[in-house]
């Protein structure tokens, strides 16, 4: 009997401070990824198109926006360890006089849900609820779209909307 209450006492004692463990994963590195390692201040490093653009007309094509225009700086997103986040975008258009010009929009907040390597960020834009994934590895966020709108220039460096898939990369 003594034996019985004592493997019911360690189980007992194990479920009770088992409850207090936050979910872990790992990335495909290894790196553990939990709510509170989401938790921070996340810099756009990388705008990366499918299709080679040269906007700062330099005659080198990259498939990173970010080197060929200064207008993502400063767009970033802050993921706060309350479950809340607060995001700058900025980022390059065509003005109505066919030139490129850059934007910033209004920030967005809304609130993070972390399920495995997918952060999930969910906020209302012009009444619609939108949910945005993000692929986490380590201190990187990942957002990938597969097909969308990126600006691109023509053969003859007139500005023009291009069709293609884009990844953009924030790190902490």
């Amino acid at each position: 009997i003594k034996f019985s209450a004592a493997v019911l006492s360690v189980i007992t004692l194990f479920s009770i401070s088992s409850c207090n463990i936050e979910p872990v994963d790992s990335d495909l590195l290894g790196n553990l990824i939990n709510p509170a390692s989401v938790a921070g201040t996340y810099r756009m490093t990388a705008f990366n198109t499918g299709i080679p653009t040269d906007l700062n007309n330099d005659r080198v094509a990259s498939t990173n926006q970010m080197l060929e225009t200064t207008c993502f700086n400063g767009s970033s997103i802050v993921i706060n360890p309350d479950g809340t986040f607060r995001a700058t975008s900025k980022g390059v258009d065509i003005s109505a006089s066919s030139s490129i010009t850059c934007f910033s929009d209004p920030d967005i907040t809304g609130t993070w849900t972390l399920n495995a390597t997918v952060l999930k960020l969910t906020y209302v834009d012009t009444g619609v609820v939108v949910d945005d994934l993000f692929s986490v590895s380590g201190n990187t966020l990942l957002y990938s779209v597969p097909q969308g709108q990126v600006v691109g220039t023509s053969s003859t460096n007139v500005p023009i909307f291009l069709t293609t898939s884009y990844n953009i990369v924030y790190t902490k």
